[in-house]
């Protein structure tokens, strides 16, 4: 009678892996998957030739894996099987046979017989959710850090100008020049100033959406008249002219295209000289604001919508948030030439109310 063949170190992995819950597989010393458990199956939809191969070529020439992956991969894999490492944990993207992409952690662990390692498990986490949710918190904290450093900059020009002027008061009893804003210089002014500085702030510190937006008819002409008489413009060109050619009205939510759109207007006076000509209108594209000025060369164009970007001594936000606000409402901003060689912005799926 012949006796059963003996097991081996391979044979018993497969039945640790067999049993597993996770994805996982078992590599032979030259990286041959010989065997892959149902979970691998069911989750990855790869046929068995490929859940059969060399380990990570035939992923990667499928377009499974990039090749920067599995070089990673084959790195570790190697320290294991070296038995230079013991355990290896690796990240990896993987797009799945239905197209979705995954990230997961693969564990690797030797298999070892004699001394001698003669293969190794790896078992697959899904941790897709968790890298989101790092990702997402590293943005978090890349926006606060941003946002700490732009008020804490920022806001010191207006709060000395106001405490500059309470000071006054104080010394000379006088308070005509607490008062005031609607661009009449003074203490107010500051304060105007400092609540728009602080509202731009709020936006910039919610995800996109997050932002709340109120759907309402949006006339262009009551819009552009709020901006200028909001005296955000302390450094407007005295022959500045603003151009409605089409008032709309426009379907969004008033407070953010009020915010937007003034800050367009402000850009057009920083940097479109002396007497620029701002026009503001509809078109098949989105709403519009373009300037006649020097417009903007294309290598700048890129890193202008940039946090902290600034061209001209601003504070570096303003095109930011009109970006955070056509995000908010499903629309995106677009910056090119406008039709006078100048730099116009365009809030792409803005539309007219019918």
């Amino acid at each position: 009678m012949k006796s059963a063949p003996e097991s081996t170190p391979i044979d018993h992995a497969e039945s640790i892996v067999n049993a597993l819950g996770d994805g996982a597989y078992v590599l032979d010393a030259d990286r041959n998957r010989v065997f892959v458990n149902d979970r691998l199956r069911e989750v990855t939809e790869f046929d068995e030739a490929v859940l059969h191969d060399r380990h990570p070529e035939r992923l990667v020439e499928e377009g499974y894996w990039s090749a920067e992956t599995g070089d990673r991969y084959r790195a570790a894999v190697a320290r294991v099987l070296s038995g230079e490492a013991d355990d290896e944990r690796v990240q990896l993207t993987t797009t799945l046979g239905d197209g979705s992409e995954v990230t997961t952690e693969t564990r690797l662990t030797p298999i070892e017989r004699g001394g001698e390692v003669v293969g190794a498990v790896g078992v697959i986490r899904d941790v897709t959710e968790r890298v989101e949710r790092e990702r997402e918190l590293e943005r978090l904290n890349e926006r606060l850090e941003r946002l700490a450093g732009f008020l804490s900059h920022d806001l010191r020009n207006p709060l000395s100008v106001a405490r500059g002027y309470v000071e006054l008061a104080r010394e000379t009893g006088g308070t005509e020049r607490l008062g005031g804003g609607g661009g009449g210089g003074g203490g107010g002014e500051a304060l105007d100033r400092i609540e728009s500085m602080i509202g731009e702030a709020l936006v910039m510190a919610r995800d996109p959406d997050a932002i709340e937006t109120e759907a309402a008819a949006v006339d262009l002409d009551d819009l552009a008249a709020d901006c200028l008489d909001s005296g955000d413009f302390g450094d407007r060109p005295a022959d500045a002219e603003v151009v409605v050619e089409d008032p709309g009205p426009v379907a969004g939510d008033p407070t953010l295209l009020r915010r937007a759109v003034g800050n367009l207007i402000g850009n057009a006076f920083d940097h479109a000289g002396d007497a620029p000509t701002v026009r503001i209108g509809v078109d098949d594209r989105g709403l519009y604001v373009a300037d006649d000025g020097p417009g903007l060369p294309d290598d700048d164009r890129e890193a202008l919508t940039e946090f902290g970007v600034s061209h001209g001594g601003g504070t570096g936000i303003g095109l930011a948030i009109v970006e955070r606000v056509a995000a908010a409402h499903g629309w995106t901003l677009e910056v090119d030439e406008s039709a006078t060689g100048g730099f116009r912005a365009t809030l792409v799926g803005a539309e007219p109310t019918k």
